[in-house]
């Protein structure tokens, strides 16, 4: 049973599948072979996977509290995929919508667990019997077009119509006379209706079948007027608040200027403005207030006018089509199936509309469309935000912030006073670390000065050797010895000068209050050190300034005495005020942070105890209000040009 459902699949195979149809219900048999037929065409028909043909008995509930109980379900044809294990309970769920809706749909899974749709057509002349279909979810997009082909299938009359020509080939090829059937009585009392709805839907398969608009335009208002015996048929399009008509059955052209253009155009707006349609009768009794209809058929001589409107599932009117029959009475209108099969072909003629449109108009559509979902009621928090955005982005363009240059920033002292070791030796004690506050005279370290003791000893005796023996060559007259004699000596009191002066700097003091910015006690103590080596550095708290780094691409923004706001790492909560007093206008290098500029500032407020020099922290430099597009976007507009070099 898969070849039949691939043809059917086919757009081009429609109208033989309906006709094929059309033939077995004039067939006399209502017999399983009959049912099975059916179900295989319709099952191809509407691209199901399966189809089944039950009846439904109703069971007489027990019990004088019992409600009413469920039906008993008979399948007469299974076709295609064996019934589902939840196939009953699916029909007990859609059984009672199918019967008072005519159909009913519900998801559901098939035997392989995939998802799938099951949709039950009522068979109102065939008694209390249902249409069972199993579509698969692929075709979700057009279930609604499959479940209303399955319906124009379902209201056709399954009594045979009594139509000489059709009757007696059919009792000849089958040698029996009509026979009891399964069917309600009064199938027969429909046949108009029956030859009605195959036309139209062999109509919806061939407008489906061209792909431009204009072709598939006079193709429907052609199939139109010959199918339903009218005179002129009519297509217009809305295009609020004018509807513009675009096709006129039995003339592929037309002047848009011309009278009886204009009349239809007016009638198609009275129809839109009507909700749901007119349907005007010349000969009606009492008067209709329909100005357009009227002079229409006053012009032209038509009995009658029906104009329908075709509108989307959200109620949107999308075209009208206008039917004018002429004196003749002519084809009774099935103004239901009319309209079904009408909008079976509207989403496709929005597609061949859309597709056919220069892009210019495309382009006005869709902004209107988009106008029309952000003006409109619903989607509150998308607009609340469309609205916020669109807010910002006007005050980003015309808007100014106070733009601020972020930077590094230092506290630096000119006051500072390095303790240095005077001669190689070893650190006896140190008193000190950094961050320590220490008054003027204030021991900071001591030298081992054990070996400079020793050496001052050995001279002190040398230099009273060198003046005895002076002494001593002056008595025996020895003018030169004594020369001698007192050079060395004076040699040896200056060596011993020179390492009492060394004694004495052994001693490291404060040479001022201040705060120890360099040296700490714990690596110093005992530590070997060589003449110049840097125990401490003092610095004074007064004088203090702020030495900002400024990277490279913003030092241009830097005005001179600019101001700005210092936040030191070990208080951040409090800002301290500067001014910028100059700038090095040499650039230094911080290895991978690129170049950067060094700008002195001063601080415009008293130190606080608590400043230390060497602390480091955030800087924001003032540089005017600039525009918000702007300071948003600048960095990038800038990485963007420095690569693309324009």
């Amino acid at each position: 049973m898969t070849a039949p459902h691939r043809a059917g699949a086919n757009p081009m195979d429609a109208a033989a599948l309906i006709r094929t149809i059309q033939k077995l219900r004039a067939s006399p048999l209502r017999d399983a072979d009959f049912w099975s037929r059916f179900a295989q065409l319709t099952l191809a028909l509407c691209r199901a996977d399966a189809a089944w043909v039950v009846r439904a008995r109703p069971q007489v509930a027990t019990g004088p509290d019992a409600g009413p109980a469920a039906p008993e379900w008979e399948v007469l044809v299974s076709t295609g995929a064996a019934p589902s294990a939840g196939w009953l309970q699916e029909c007990e769920t859609v059984h009672e919508r199918a019967r008072l809706n005519g159909f009913a749909t519900s998801p559901a899974h098939n035997l392989q667990g995939e998802p799938c749709f099951f949709v039950a057509i009522n068979l109102p002349l065939a008694g209390d019997m249902f249409l069972l279909l199993e579509i698969s979810e692929r075709e979700r997009a057009m279930l609604k077009e499959l479940v209303l082909r399955a319906q124009l299938v379902a209201d056709l009359p399954i009594q045979p119509v009594p139509h000489p020509r059709a009757a007696a080939p059919d009792q000849a090829d089958t040698g029996a006379a009509p026979t009891g059937s399964a069917l309600a009585p009064g199938a027969d009392a429909l046949p108009q209706q029956a030859a009605r709805l195959l036309p139209l839907l062999d109509l919806v398969a061939q407008v489906m079948q061209e792909h431009r608009f204009h072709s598939a335009a006079m193709c429907l208002v052609n199939g139109l007027a010959a199918q339903l015996d009218a005179a002129q048929a009519a297509l217009g399009w809305v295009h609020r608040p004018r509807v513009r008509m675009l096709a006129l059955s039995h003339v592929d052209r037309f002047e848009r200027n011309a009278n009886h253009v204009q009349l239809i155009e007016t009638a198609m707006e009275e129809a839109l403005d009507a909700q749901h349609g007119v349907a005007f009768d010349a000969a009606a009794a009492a008067p209709q207030p329909l100005f357009g209809h009227q002079s229409l058929a006053r012009e032209f001589g038509y009995s009658r006018i029906r104009s329908v409107v075709l509108r989307r599932p959200d109620l949107a009117p999308v075209a009208v089509v206008v039917l004018a029959h002429g004196s003749t009475p002519g084809a009774a209108d099935a103004a239901e199936q009319l309209e079904g099969a009408l909008e079976l072909m509207l989403p496709w003629l929005e597609v061949l509309h859309a597709r056919d449109q220069w892009w210019g108009r495309r382009l006005a559509a869709w902004l209107t469309l988009r106008l029309q979902r952000a003006l409109g009621p619903g989607h509150t928090w998308a607009k609340a935000a469309g609205l916020g955005s669109a807010l910002f982005a006007m005050y980003a363009l015309f808007g100014t912030w106070n733009y601020r240059v972020e930077a590094t920033g230092q506290l630096m002292t000119d006051s500072t006073r390095v303790i240095s070791a005077q001669f190689d030796s070893r650190v006896e004690s140190a008193t000190a670390s950094a961050g320590d506050l220490v008054r003027q005279g204030a021991l900071l370290s001591t030298l081992d000065t054990r070996e400079l003791q020793q050496q001052e000893a050995d001279l002190l005796a040398d230099s009273k050797r060198f003046a005895a023996e002076a002494d001593k060559a002056r008595a025996a007259g020895g003018l030169a010895e004594v020369e001698i004699a007192t050079a060395r000596g004076l040699q040896a009191q200056a060596k011993l000068a020179r390492v009492q002066f060394l004694i004495g700097q052994a001693v490291g003091v404060a040479p001022f209050d201040g705060v120890v910015v360099e040296g700490e006690r714990k690596d110093l103590q005992g530590a070997p050190v060589r003449r110049g080596d840097r125990l401490f550095k003092i610095a004074r708290i007064e004088g203090l300034y702020a030495v900002l780094q400024v990277p490279e691409r913003d030092i241009r923004h830097i005005a001179p005495n600019a101001t700005g706001e210092l936040a030191l790492v070990t208080r951040p909560d409090e800002k301290i005020p500067f001014r910028v007093s100059s700038v090095i206008p040499v650039a230094q290098t911080k290895g991978q942070e690129g170049n950067f500029f060094m700008i002195r500032a001063e601080l415009a407020r008293a130190p606080e105890p608590w400043w230390r020099p060497g602390m480091s922290g955030t800087v924001r430099i003032d540089a005017g209000r600039r525009n918000v597009a702007w300071i948003l976007t600048h960095r990038v507009v800038d990485a963007i040009r420095m690569k693309l070099w324009f």
